[in-house]
């Protein structure tokens, strides 16, 4: 992404410069915190630095300021909140170009001479101006607001370089150069003009203007044509490409060949390819996509090579499905598979973390899931068309079928990459101190050389390096961070593991993760198919399921019929109104989630879900334990809860999954081997640990021992990530300024209580962190790497939306460093000796578990920092009933009444479900473990 520098307005700050000073200070030290990912950190200084910058009218401070601001919220995903910032640093740069205007109109009038052409210098307006219209595009595109964002393209007022001006410029030109740089239309006239100002004063400011010129003409060019193709309108989407592909291939003077040029040329070659698949004509889409492909090595990044080579598989895909069955269909799918394993390649080349991770994104009309989505569909179907027969996979069968699998699980870890790098979390555990501060500077300096290639520009001064050299720089640095990115994994396996690990085969499953006892279940939605493997000890079977739509509907009337609107419980406190349960209150006889209401809805609904996701390998499953590895949605589904008959009205009675199997769940079944191989090194903890009910805000009779000197701010409003995931949850979108609370978990407090005593009784000496001892300070400072078990019993939220806002709330009041939110970046860094993490209240966005990376980036933080084995609570429940089951869980475990957790937790489940006052699945469902099965207590 175009970033935008921290620097004040000089003008503005030699008529103001004490409260100037201030502001470039706050601005410059929250651009700083933005680009190491500390967003939370980088809010307060920048609203600092908007304030005090309103008060002096520092209209190019305002600007930069509006435009950080922008940048945080779209580097966190919130593409609505960065609109209004984006078009404020354009209403704010417009106007300050208005102020140059007068200025030098003034000058004129006084002397005589006409000065408009040089008073901008560098700093021209009309860039700036441009660059925020394209990132106002960009987030509104982003953001679903697809023909706002067309409009907002529209409105750039762009010059293609060597042709016509789009829209009339009030310099001809950038910084005066127009002239130089336009005009007439050939591209050789580009040339000559470009080289007819080589060796003078002016030719590393002209290169500049040059690059930045094309730079603004590509991405208006892009934007419209991302936006008509969205739109369908092919003719237009294929000129726009068309238009960008003219000007960035020809043979631009001495920036033809720099990174952004090559990437933003790859993307014009790739999308005209895209226009001709949706236009059905295969051929010559995959023509286009070979030039785009042969492009990009000619350009020398093959790492841009994928979206061309993915192109190439759908285009043979669609040339095989135009054919017969016979040879020739077979050799084109074949020959699609071939180019989806190329690109797969070439995308783990992409480095993560760097400033080119956005790339995708934001540049193609593909993700990088994309193509591992349809590389499985490709591989899946070939298996089972070779395999007409069914039974059990052998030959090329289990050939396609078993690289499929292997190209799920390396989706898996590729899917918690890409958070990380959204959220730009930073690993630090376990990582030698100097690597860490070498990889920072890395990184540091290529967001500055990204910043003078293409930011905005506000100080007038003409650039020392030339575009080719800052280029080269960027290249060396991208080396370098490689090579300190290999040296941690050298010094760190667990880092390694995580950044780099090399996904198992079926075959290596069977024989390292399964036991006799256990049968994988495995799961890829798809948009048109969904597949779902099943693996036992000795056996595999591959099933095609319903397209993902079909099975998210199935999900939705499932978790509508488990968790009725009148027993949501809500996260917040809005205008001073509990909403939800807060309690038990509200359950009585006749709802439809107690056992004295009528089962019959949720039988049909969880029968139906149960008939497509699992009843395909009954068979194979029947007796054993389940190893899920779900997929999106599927994450947020507690098999256990679906039943196994379509009839029945009484909830105690229904045969739901849990009474038949063992069910538990991984993010996939590489990182089960990983966290056994961790534990086994490691060495555990002898104590337990519970923390429980912490002080959300100051409205709380507790908080008034905080001290008077601490601002009276409502702390969680205050908090920036917790606003944001409550916000996510709830659907209330504008909750930081709705006047939310948090609500108290009173019911915790008597949990944690509770499990105390089955913990000393156990013979364990169990701590007990309650109120303002529950922080994240004391999490992260002191040593819980002592503790067996740990208990969390608090605000969990699960965001579907943005799952770097994943995170434990803990006391939002009194803290002095931490801000009370442990996300999940943060759970990363911690040292666990646990063999178990229990997390009892977690929330999540009830009908929006589109995506699964919230609890998948949750459960894995845990893993990665020590803990086997961890238990995730999908929706928050009643306190009675989960003081119940959280306690007989514990009496099994802690008193070996059964061997591993998830025997105890299936052992307390169905003795809830026995009990009958708490038999519908609302009460003992939500609770799940994920990891390693076989981990002992």
């Amino acid at each position: 992404p175009l970033a935008a520098p921290a620097r004040a307005n000089t003008a503005a700050a030699a008529q103001q410069p004490g409260q100037n000073l201030q502001a470039s200070d706050a601005l410059r030290r929250g651009r700083d915190l933005l680009k190491r990912g500390k967003s939370d950190q980088a809010l307060p200084l920048l609203e600092t630095a908007l304030r005090l910058y309103t008060q002096n009218n520092s209209l190019r401070g305002l600007a930069a300021t509006h435009d950080a601001l922008g940048d945080l919220y779209t580097r966190q995903g919130q593409f609505p909140r960065a609109v209004p910032h984006y078009r404020e640093a354009f209403e704010k740069f417009a106007a300050a170009d208005k102020r140059v205007d007068a200025t030098a109109a003034t000058a004129d009038r006084l002397t005589g001479t006409t000065t408009g052409s040089t008073v901008a210098k560098f700093e021209d307006s009309d860039f700036n101006s441009n660059l925020m219209l394209a990132k106002t595009g960009e987030a509104l595109f982003r953001a679903g607001q697809v023909s706002e964002s067309g409009a907002t393209y529209q409105r750039m007022s762009v010059k293609r370089p060597g042709g016509a001006v789009s829209k009339v410029k009030r310099f001809g030109g950038f910084g005066g150069f127009g002239g130089l740089l336009g005009g007439g239309g050939a591209k050789a006239d580009v040339a000559s003009a470009a080289a007819g100002v080589a060796g003078s004063a002016y030719s590393i400011q002209q290169n500049f203007e040059f690059y930045r010129q094309s730079i603004l003409y590509a991405t208006y060019a892009l934007g419209l044509g991302r936006v008509a193709y969205h739109n369908n309108q092919l003719p237009a989407a294929e000129k726009h490409f068309q238009d960008a592909l003219d000007v960035l291939g020809s043979n631009l003077p001495g920036i033809g060949n720099v990174g952004q040029i090559r990437r933003f040329r790859v993307a014009a070659r790739t999308g005209l390819g895209d226009v001709a698949i949706r236009a059905n004509k295969p051929s010559d889409a995959l023509k286009l996509y070979t030039d785009a492909a042969k492009g990009a090595t000619a350009d020398k990044r093959p790492d841009l090579a994928w979206p061309a080579l993915r192109g190439q598989g759908r285009a043979r895909l669609a040339m095989a499905a135009q054919e017969r069955p016979g040879q020739k269909r077979v050799k084109l799918q074949e020959e699609a598979v071939a180019s989806y394993r190329e690109a797969l390649q070439t995308i783990e080349t992409v480095r993560q973390g760097t400033v080119r991770a956005d790339e995708a994104r934001t540049t193609f009309l593909a993700t990088t899931k994309d193509v591992f989505d349809e590389a499985v569909a490709a591989l899946a179907e070939l298996a089972l068309a070779s395999n007409a027969a069914g039974g059990t996979l052998t030959g090329p069968s289990l050939n396609y079928a078993a690289e499929a699998f292997r190209v799920v699980e390396q989706g898996r870890a590729r899917s918690l990459l890409d958070m990380l790098s959204e959220g730009g979390a930073e690993i630090t555990e376990g990582v030698p101190a100097d690597l860490v501060k070498r990889k920072q500077a890395n990184l540091e300096r290529q967001h500055e050389i990204a910043q003078e290639l293409s930011g905005v520009s506000l100080t007038g001064e003409a650039p020392k390096d030339s575009v080719e050299k800052l280029e080269a720089e960027l290249e060396k640095l991208s080396v370098e961070y490689d090579s300190v990115e290999n040296q941690i994994r050298a010094a760190n396996p667990r880092y390694s593991t995580l950044t780099a690990a090399q996904p198992l085969t079926l075959a290596e499953v069977q024989q390292r993760v399964l036991d006799d006892q256990t049968a994988l279940a495995e799961y890829a939605l798809g948009r048109d198919s969904s597949y779902l493997w099943v693996v036992t000890k000795s056996d595999g079977a591959l099933y095609r399921l319903p397209g993902r739509e079909q099975i998210e509907r199935q999900i939705a009337e499932f978790r509508d019929q488990i968790v009725p609107q009148n027993l949501r419980r809500s996260v917040v406190e809005l205008a001073g109104e509990t909403r939800g349960l807060g309690g038990d209150r509200g359950l009585g006889v006749g709802t439809t989630a107690t056992s004295g209401g009528n089962a019959g809805p949720f039988v049909k609904s969880s029968h139906a879900l149960y008939q497509t996701v699992l009843a395909p390998a009954a068979q194979l499953v029947a007796g054993k334990r389940v190893l899920v590895v779900a997929d999106g949605a599927l994450n947020y589904v507690p098999f256990e809860a679906l039943v196994t008959a379509p009839d029945g009205t009484d909830y105690s009675a229904l045969p739901y999954l849990v009474k038949t199997n063992e069910v538990v769940y991984a993010p996939s079944a590489s990182v089960v081997a990983a966290v056994r191989a961790q534990a086994g090194a490691a060495q555990a903890g002898a104590g337990m640990l519970v923390v429980a009910d912490p002080v959300f805000d100051l409205t709380d009779a507790r908080a008034k021992s905080v001290p008077a000197a601490q601002p009276q701010t409502d702390a969680a409003r205050s908090n920036y990530s917790v606003s944001a995931a409550v916000a996510d949850i709830t659907g209330v979108k504008e909750t930081p300024t709705a006047g939310f609370r948090l609500s108290r978990l009173t019911g915790t407090r008597t949990e944690a209580e509770e499990i105390g005593k089955i913990a000393r009784a156990s013979g364990l000496a169990p701590d007990v962190w309650l109120d303002f001892d529950a922080s994240e300070a004391n999490v992260r400072a002191r040593d819980i790497s002592k503790y067996r078990v740990v208990h969390v019993a608090t605000h969990g939220l699960l965001n579907t939306e943005r799952p770097q806002f994943t995170g434990i709330v803990l006391s939002l009041v009194g803290n002095r460093e931490a801000d009370g939110f442990l996300r999940t970046d943060e759970i990363f860094n911690l040292r666990l000796g646990a063999q178990l993490v229990v997390l009892s209240a977690c929330e999540t966005g009830l009908g929006r578990e589109k995506r699964g990376e919230g609890v998948i980036g949750l459960t894995r933080a845990f893993m990665y920092a020590g803990a086997p084995t961890v238990g995730v609570s999908l929706w928050s429940v009643a306190d009675r009933s989960t003081a119940e089951l959280m306690s007989d869980f514990y009496k099994r475990l802690l008193t070996k009444q059964s061997a591993t957790s998830t025997a105890a937790l299936r052992a307390a489940q169905q003795q809830m479900i026995a009990g009958k006052r708490y038999s519908a699945p609302f009460y003992w469902a939500p609770f799940v473990l994920v990891g390693d099965w076989n981990s002992k207590t």
